[in-house]
Order: C-alpha cells, then structure tokens, then sequence
C-alpha cells in the first residue's frame, strides 16, 4: 500500500486534482481508496461536524485534540493492513503542524508527539498545493465559510508559512505552485505520483 496526502490552504484545489489522481490510477488498475480529514469514519464525520461548526467555541487544544481524534479512527481503520494499493488522502497530520502549530501557534513538539503516539503512518509522497492566500479565499467566495475558515487572513498566512516549511524540512513533501492552469497542475501531480508506480 501506497499512501499519498494532499494539503495546502483553502481554495487550492486539492479536491480537484485528488479525484483526477484516483480516476488516473483507476484507470491503470491499481485499487484506490480516497479519505479525507477530519472524517472518513463515522465517528471521524461526527467530529468533522463539530469542529467546522460556527457553533463551537473550542480552544485551540480541544481542535487539535479532535483532529487527533478522528485521524487516529481514520488511521486505525483504513490505513493498518490496507489491502488498497493506493490511499489518498484530502489532507493529513501535515495539517495539524501547518494550522493548529503554525497556525493556532500550539508547540510542534505536542504535536509530533501525537503523530507518533497514535502511530501514523508516514506518507510515501506529501503534495502541498501553494497559493497566495487571498487568490485562494477568491476561489471560495460562492462556499459557506466554516469556523475553521473563518480565522482571518493572517491565521492563514501563517498556515501557508507553515506549509512552505515543511516541504523544507520533510523528504516526503512536494510543493506544487497552485496559481498555474488546471491540466499544468494536473500533469505535475500525475509526474510525482508516477515515481511510486
């Protein structure tokens, strides 16, 4: 089994190009499972609820804590003795470093001792969508605006630094520029995933 995550800001187009990746791998044969974070499990779309809702006046821990939560549910039912080829992933805990520690400002060090205690599995490749953050909010300016989204420019300027590092850091993680067309995006995707087949 292959695992690949998708990530980047809001508006990026994860979800466009993660469905064109499952279709591509479809098919060539290979069997895909496709999650998303928070999620996937009902229990994982219990959370996903209450963490999106603008009803939900939580602290920056008990978001992290969820996310936890839903992704350790998410890990430990799909992603141990996955019979899949392939699992993509709309997003993963290379979110929680970007948002809740870049962005909400919680200590990294909390949150890779997370990673590592609910055992997440390391991504075989990490694409990090980038985009300037306003461009991203025009993309979305016809959606309803969760909680999470609703946390201002500046949040998510320092969401998108957070990204960048880690496709410095990390040997898994690409970054793919998400200003360009559609099928540019779309062929650079196709060219990393490839180096797995």
């Amino acid at each position: 089994m292959k695992l690949i995550t998708f990530e980047g800001i809001e508006g990026v187009g994860k979800s466009t190009q993660i469905n064109l990746i499952m279709d591509w791998l479809s098919e060539k044969g290979f069997s895909v499972k496709l999650l998303r974070e928070p999620g996937s499990t009902d229990f994982g779309e219990k959370i996903r609820e209450i963490l999106l809702s603008k009803e939900s006046n939580i602290s920056a821990h008990t978001e992290l804590l969820l996310m936890f939560a839903a992704r350790s549910e998410m890990v430990s039912s799909y992603m141990f003795d996955s019979k899949h080829d392939f699992i993509l992933c709309d997003r993963y805990f290379h979110a929680s470093i970007a948002y809740q520690g870049y962005g909400r400002k919680l200590s990294l060090n909390f949150i890779n001792h997370l990673i590592d205690g609910i055992d997440c599995p390391i991504p075989d490749l990490t694409i990090i969508y980038d985009l300037d953050v306003t461009a991203g909010f025009k993309r979305k300016k016809d959606d309803v605006i969760d909680r999470i989204e609703s946390s201002g420019i500046e949040f998510f300027e320092d969401v998108r630094k957070g990204y960048q590092q880690l496709a410095i850091e990390r040997k898994e993680v690409e970054l793919i520029d998400a200003s360009q067309e559609i099928e540019l995006i779309g062929e650079q995707t196709k060219n990393l995933v490839a180096r797995l087949l």
